[in-house]
């Protein structure tokens, strides 16, 4: 079976695209996990950075998790119940939206799986009426190929895990304890988190369940598809089968514009 892979740009009122317009060169990418959202910030210029995380705070409600001289990732409750979105269109004409979702200069980015031209021109079609429309690259995919290639965990890789699982578990990378072998002090990193050695621990192993929890159905895939598929059918994959599916992609691509 075959299906639509299509990438679009959209420009339509809400705080996302809004903030995203307030800082044209910095690149956004969304994650929602249902009741909280995550967002990273990618900046070129490290001075911008302040300013991204200050007006991210007060215009999206958002609270700094990481940050370093280019990047910081922020999370906030979930506001897509305060307007009309995509996703809204997209269930009521049967399309898979991909995550996450990518901002720059107003406009969002999203990858959108379709059963076929039909149903892409239905949600297209409805999305024009009231907002604006770009489709960026639209190419045939077999189910198989879409599954093994999709790329993302099947939930938010975040959902489920607690303001002080993450901040632990952020605390913990910073200060070496993930490494191999460990840098780091977990003494000195409890006292300096205000927490007991034991309660630091159990943070980390329910945040550790929790994320291998929801990229299971995804990790299960990848451990079946190398058992199975082997070098001899990856290469085949990527060679012929990508090869082929380039050249279709690139014709259709082309001449989109109907």
């Amino acid at each position: 079976m075959q299906l639509l892979d299509t990438e679009v740009r959209i420009r339509h009122p809400c705080p996302f695209c809004e903030f995203s317009g307030m800082f044209p060169d910095v690149e956004m990418t969304l994650w929602c996990g249902g009741e909280r959202e995550t967002m990273h910030f990618l900046v070129h210029e490290p001075a911008l950075l302040g300013k991204v995380i200050r007006a991210s705070e007060e215009f999206l409600e958002t609270e700094l998790m990481f940050k370093d001289d280019r990047s910081a990732i922020v999370t906030g409750p979930c506001r897509h119940d305060e307007f009309p979105t995509v996703l809204n269109v997209a269930d009521r004409h049967g399309c898979w939206m991909v995550p996450p979702e990518t901002y720059r200069a107003g406009w969002e980015t999203h990858r959108i799986i379709c059963a076929d031209r039909g149903v892409l021109r239905g949600f297209v079609d409805e999305i024009a009426r009231e907002w604006e429309i770009e489709i960026v690259s639209l190419r045939p995919r077999t189910t198989s190929d879409v599954v093994s290639q999709v790329g993302v965990v099947p939930v938010h890789f975040f959902s489920g895990l607690t303001d002080k699982q993450v901040r632990s578990l952020v605390a913990a990378y910073e200060e070496g304890l993930l490494d191999v072998p460990a840098r780091g002090d977990m003494d000195r990193l409890a006292e300096r988190l205000g927490i007991s050695r034991s309660t630091l621990g159990e943070h980390l192993r329910k945040a550790e369940l929790q994320i291998v929890r929801n990229s299971y159905a995804y990790l299960k895939l990848r451990e079946s598809g190398g058992q199975k598929g082997g070098q001899k059918g990856g290469q085949k994959g990527g060679q012929k089968g990508g090869q082929k599916d380039g050249q279709k992609g690139g014709r259709k691509e082309s001449g989109r514009g109907e």
